[in-house]
């Protein structure tokens, strides 16, 4: 596909192509180049490639690239999970490199995208902006989109964290016959992996998060594709019990592309909260990112998850621009 747009009385070519295994290092590139702050900065050609292999191959993707000027200048594509099936979402992306910025690259690839997307039907379309970045979201405004959700990106330096003040933590937390154990720790259990799906999809469900819900998956394609995730790190996935019953967890993951963790879910069951479990489960993490030499922990949580917030400013995370979740309906 070929797009032509005039700039000084002269006619920039800007050609679409399918994207190829050779554009993951000028996509990593293009990517690296803009203050984006969530999921991850700066990303790799090569953990991009492997990102790409782990997906669920149920979930369905496409992605361009833009070239103009002899050069790849931005890329765009769309993406459907099973949790965006459900919801009737698709989720689409659109990154243009500064210096090719404002000369129609952007337009061009959001044309294909949603042309290349229409056998998905979607009932509305999902695409991320930051407040750092109030082009993406004007361009976003332009196309029919809102802001829907609102996160905070959060990180802390554990090399400078100071774990003193929470040394009699976990200890009063055994006394009480809480513990934490990872999930390698917890092999034994014949009913493990059944606990913390129950477990995780219960804690799930009391997040602030937006309607519809997304719908329990079943149990064997949750184990396969979330509880065996390949970057999710066995030994820094925290379940808190007490007996026999699981009662928290905290998931963490290995950055593909840089030296740090990113955190996925933490919760705690209704009944044992407000005594220290989650804090403990973090505390653990703080850790395991230390005894491994990983310097830092990077995690979101939404702008209406006050506990969280509060927690994440108790051990001194830093925040970065906040991350805007825009959608655009399609049906009603």
């Amino acid at each position: 596909m070929i797009y032509y747009r005039e700039r000084e009385k002269e006619m920039a070519e800007i050609t679409i192509h399918p994207f190829a295994p050779g554009h993951y290092p000028a996509i990593a590139r293009i990517h690296n180049s803009l203050n984006i702050s969530w999921p991850e900065k700066p990303r790799t050609a090569e953990g991009w490639a492997q990102a790409d292999k782990n997906r669920n191959p149920k979930s369905k993707w496409g992605r361009w690239v833009a070239k103009r000027e002899g050069e790849v200048a931005g890329f765009g594509y769309f993406s459907q999970g099973l949790g965006d099936i459900q919801r009737g979402w698709a989720y689409i992306n659109v990154e243009v490199h500064p210096a090719h910025q404002r000369r129609g690259v952007g337009a061009a690839l959001y044309e294909q995208v949603v042309a290349g997307m229409q056998a998905l039907e979607p009932g509305a379309l999902r695409a991320d902006a930051f407040t750092n970045l109030p082009q993406g979201f004007h361009f976003l405004q332009q196309r029919g989109f809102y802001e829907a959700f609102r996160e905070t990106p959060v990180q802390l330096d554990v090399t400078t964290f100071d774990p003193t003040p929470y040394a009699s933590l976990e200890p009063r937390l055994n006394k009480e016959g809480i513990l934490i154990n990872t999930v390698r720790e917890l092999a034994a259990d014949p009913e493990r992996d059944r606990k913390i799906y129950d477990l995780y999809f219960e804690v799930f469900d009391d997040l602030p998060q937006e309607e519809p819900k997304v719908v329990k998956p079943p149990f064997e394609e949750w184990c396969q594709w979330g509880l065996n995730d390949p970057t999710l790190l066995q030994d820094a996935y925290f379940i808190a019990t007490r007996g026999e019953e699981y009662i928290g967890l905290r998931e963490l993951y290995k950055d593909p592309d840089n030296n740090a963790i990113l955190g996925g879910l933490l919760g705690v069951r209704r009944q044992f909260r407000k005594q220290g479990i989650g804090l403990a489960m973090q505390l653990r993490g703080i850790l395991y990112a230390r005894q491994n030499g990983i310097p830092l922990l990077k995690t979101c949580t939404s702008v209406q998850n006050a506990p969280m917030q509060a927690l994440f400013n108790k051990l001194g995370y830093s925040r970065g621009p906040e991350w805007q979740q825009c959608q655009k309906n399609i049906r009603i």
